[in-house]
């Protein structure tokens, strides 16, 4: 499939929590042929985030929150990062999983950033709750990873990977401006996220590290690309074997 057209794309007050996880059940969690990307030298560890944000896209203001990883290609190629779901405050998200089956779903959230604290709630609860105006230390319990590995997997992915419609499709993202500083975390709550059923026990509420950032201009390809050979999920996969041409 050509390329349709660049679409120019804009956030504000963008803030990526990340937590080490356990390569193979990221692996297990991701469609093929995506693999996870490391942070060790025993490639045991990858990484899992959350995103939060405004979104200014479309000439409208609204919250947002995306569950990822970082992934590639088997052999080392297509670095960038699976989306597992976005979710957004705006009717919208109906609209794109309605034109291209990408798994953007409306949802109750709210972002307020004043006087350095930065204040993300779910359904009238705290998800994220940062302070601003300090960095925040790396917790004991991950020494021994890559922390700057950590910080520039999560901080810019080329490439973003979603499931729309079941099928494996690719989207080409060029960042400007991407210069993220590390911030302290106050209260965090990823329970309720698709791939926290990947992260340590105990290990929610401290992420190894948290990036802030204050305007995140970016290019993305429309439409997404499917993926020559990528995988499907559940009854999808049968049902569009049914009806896809030869």
């Amino acid at each position: 499939m050509s390329r349709a057209f660049t679409l120019r794309a804009h956030l504000e007050h963008l803030a990526i929590l990340t937590w080490p996880a356990e390569r193979e059940k990221i692996a297990a969690m991701l469609p093929a042929p995506l693999v996870p990307q490391t942070i060790d030298r025993a490639r045991r560890w990858g990484l899992v985030s959350m995103a939060i944000m405004r979104d200014t896209t479309f000439g409208a203001t609204y919250a947002q929150l995306n569950e990822r990883t970082y992934v590639m290609l088997p052999d080392g190629t297509g670095k960038g990062a699976f989306f597992w779901r976005s979710l957004a405050a705006t009717p919208q998200a109906v609209l794109v999983r309605s034109l291209v089956g990408a798994p953007e779903f409306v949802a109750d959230l709210s972002l307020d950033v004043a006087g350095g604290d930065y204040m993300f709630k779910r359904e009238g609860r705290i998800v994220a709750h940062l302070d601003l105006r300090r960095g925040g230390p790396t917790p004991a319990r991950y020494a021994g990873l890559d922390v700057a590995r950590a910080q520039r997997l999560s901080a810019r992915p080329m490439i973003g990977y979603t499931l729309n419609w079941g099928r494996l499709c690719a989207t080409r993202v060029v960042h400007s401006k991407m210069r993220p500083r590390r911030v302290a975390t106050v209260r965090v709550e990823p329970t309720f996220m698709i791939p926290a059923a990947a992260l340590e026990e105990g290990s929610f509420g401290t992420p190894l590290v948290a990036l802030y950032q204050r305007e995140t201009p970016f290019w993305i390809d429309v439409p997404p690309r499917p993926i020559a050979g990528g995988g499907y999920l559940g009854i999808w996969s049968s049902l569009f074997r049914r009806w896809r041409p030869d």
